[in-house]
């Protein structure tokens, strides 16, 4: 067995075991669907990229103020493998508008989309910061890419402003002190039974902790967790993944 083929089995694995915990019991794991090789060379580019390419901050409000003006910041995209276990998730489901929060150079996007391109239905990716927007517009264009939008505002007035179809997949991988408000305007947003997918809960869940304690029943009385939702999380999985499905719209 190739690398490649052990990590398409890898990824598949982790689906499944995500979607059993999630009690999706009537879906089964499809053939990992393929990645064209247009999208993977723009993603072999940006793998190559982030390995010395830094973005200077020119607007601190987009970190919220944790970064100086003219700070340099590493440019960092969601690790390989989780972006695949989310390919195969999109793709079990059919998930048919997906929605990502935090576009950076178009990594994950491009995975995202992968599924959908096979049946043109649609990804939107937000993102604010001008010098990911102008990365990510680089991608696209070599990416020849169909069916993604980019939607250059601030993600919480894009989310309220929402008047697209109910989404069926979000990825949420931006300011993570804001998760716990974008979580309140998706919900009524989003269809039952499907997904929200957050990154980062190992290295960054100091800052995401009302979200977390929100999502996982956990730590907090009952009142103070969200009915409408029940979560797993993947700790052997990079920076952990926690998944969320919604269960009902009360």
């Amino acid at each position: 067995m190739t690398t490649e083929e052990f990590n398409k089995s890898e990824a598949k694995f982790i689906a499944n075991l995500i979607l059993e915990r999630l009690d999706f019991s009537d879906v089964e794991i499809n053939s990992f669907v393929n990645i064209p090789e247009k999208y993977l060379e723009v993603i072999r580019s940006i793998e190559d990229i982030e390995k010395t390419r830094f973005l200077e901050i020119s607007n601190q409000s987009h970190t919220f103020w944790r970064k100086e003006k003219n700070e340099k910041i590493w440019l960092w995209s969601v690790p390989k493998m989780s972006a695949m276990v989310m390919a195969e998730l999109v793709s079990t489901t059919r998930s048919k508008i997906i929605l990502e929060i935090g576009t950076s150079a178009w990594y994950s996007t491009l995975f995202l989309s992968a599924w959908a391109l096979t049946t043109w239905w649609k990804v939107y990716t937000i993102e604010l910061l001008k010098e990911k927007i102008d990365l990510a517009k680089n991608n696209f264009h070599k990416a020849n890419t169909k069916n993604i939008e980019l939607i250059e505002k601030e993600a919480s007035k894009a989310l309220l402003e929402w008047s697209r179809d109910e989404i069926d997949f979000v990825f949420l991988d931006a300011d993570k002190e804001n998760y716990g408000k974008y979580l309140d305007i998706l919900l009524p947003k989003m269809k039952i039974w499907w997904i929200i997918v957050a990154d980062n809960i190992n290295d960054y869940w100091h800052m995401m902790e009302n979200y977390l304690q929100r999502v996982s029943w956990t730590h907090l009385p009952k009142s103070r967790c969200d009915s409408r939702v029940k979560s797993t999380y993947i700790a052997q999985l990079d920076n952990w993944l926690m998944i969320t499905k919604k269960i009902w719209n009360g």
